[in-house]
This record gives C-alpha cells, structure tokens and sequence, in this order.
C-alpha cells in the first residue's frame, strides 16, 4: 500500500494532540506519499514563559523517519485543534523534506532562490523566495515571509494561514510520491475541516511499524506565543 504518516502519542491533554495528530497526518497523506514512511511522537511539557511547542530534528531507523513534537500543557487549553493540527502539519513539512537532505540540492543559499535546474523541473519554483535572514531555526529551511505572507512554510505563524500548490508540488523533487495537487491557493483552515472528516482505514499498516522507537536529537524549531493574534515565530 506503500508508505504513509502516522502519530504516538507520548502524553496528552483532553486528547487534543490525539485530535491534532490525527487531523495533521491526514492532511499530508492525502497529498504525498513519502520516500520513508513517518512516525510524529507527539507529547507535552510543562514551563512558564511563551514557549507554546517545540520540534525536534527527525532521526531514521529500519527506513522509518521519526520526528518528535511536544507542546507546553501551560498554552494548550487556549488553542483549538485546528490550531494545535496546523503547527504539526507545518513540522510534518519539515519532516519531509523542507530544510533537510534534497533541499540543500534545490536552493541557492546566497540568494534563496531555486536553482535553474530546479526551476526547469518545476516552473513555479521561479517565483518562490526560501528566507535568508531572520536567523538560526528559520533561515534556509522556509518559504520568505516577506514574500508568501502567510504561507503554510513560512516561518512565522500567522492568525490565518494558507497553503500553496507549490508547497505540494515540490514534495516530487524532496523523493515523495504526489497522490494528489493542490490546484490554487487555498485556507489552511479548510483542508484541516476536510481533512478531520477522513476516515484512516491503514490502521493495520500503521501498527506495523515501530511505534516505540526513540532517540534523542537537538531541538530543531521552537514556537512562541506573543499574543493570541500576532505572529510567534515556529
């Protein structure tokens, strides 16, 4: 049936990050099927201050990538799952590829743009800026905010976000498979309700895998609240 993107859930809170993890995994399986299947540990922590979540970077074992995400128990009450869903949606892409292995391949780092053989691969690529400056945990491994506003892969999080067909398109030239494009521009918030009303019929497959798997790795992007409405970098 080939590889998919699943969830374990280390701990949670009123089930939001089993409702968050399951909405997220769906949105990305309706679009690619990755080079590796992909196992998101999600979890909680507890601190004060206005760290909301933070990632950490994937590890590979037995051709499975695991990434790992753990949001602060302190700022879950005030978020939906939709809101909880979208940050792992965003870290899934990571996950996948955006800022890691074939990327690097793809880009120019001087300038954030794609590379002529990139762009003959996929024309769109032309009029995209990956951000070059905002600094360490942002630059190189996003779409520029100051060009795609409130871009799914942009570095900032802002109130409403929405999501590219290129986001999608480039999956082909990171090694994943694409079921489906994404025709136009199109509300986050909308693929999220299509996506909580799948039902995931690969439960089977999905519990093959190993699940348990854990090991260490540095924290890779940490997300922060400044304000309910304003933009916390993830």
């Amino acid at each position: 049936m080939g590889n998919l993107i699943t969830y374990k859930i280390v701990d949670d809170v009123n089930g939001q990050l089993k409702a968050a993890g399951r909405i997220a995994c769906n949105f990305w399986n309706r679009f690619i099927q990755p080079a590796s299947s992909i196992v998101i540990r999600l979890g909680t922590f507890t601190e004060f201050g206005n760290t909301i979540a933070r990632a950490y970077e994937p590890s590979k074992w037995r051709r499975v990538v695991y990434g790992r995400i753990e949001f602060n128990t302190n700022y879950m009450e005030k978020y939906s799952d939709f809101d909880i869903a979208g940050v792992v949606v965003h870290e899934i892409g990571h996950t996948i590829g955006f800022g890691f292995g074939k990327w690097y391949s793809l880009i120019i780092k001087e300038t954030g743009r794609f590379t002529d053989k990139a762009i003959t691969e996929l024309p769109s690529l032309a009029d995209m800026h990956v951000e070059t400056h905002y600094g360490i945990g942002t630059t190189l491994v996003h779409w520029d905010e100051e060009f795609h506003g409130n871009e799914l892969m942009t570095g900032i999080r802002d109130e409403v976000m929405d999501v590219l067909p290129v986001t999608i398109d480039i999956q082909s030239l990171l090694g994943n498979k694409i079921i489906e494009h994404l025709q136009e521009e199109t509300p986050l918030l909308r693929l999220l309700e299509e996506a909580k009303k799948v039902e995931f019929i690969r439960q089977k497959q999905a519990k093959a895998l190993d699940l348990d798997y854990f090991v260490t790795t540095p924290i890779w992007e940490e997300k922060y609240d400044f304000g309910r409405y304003k933009k916390p970098l993830i």
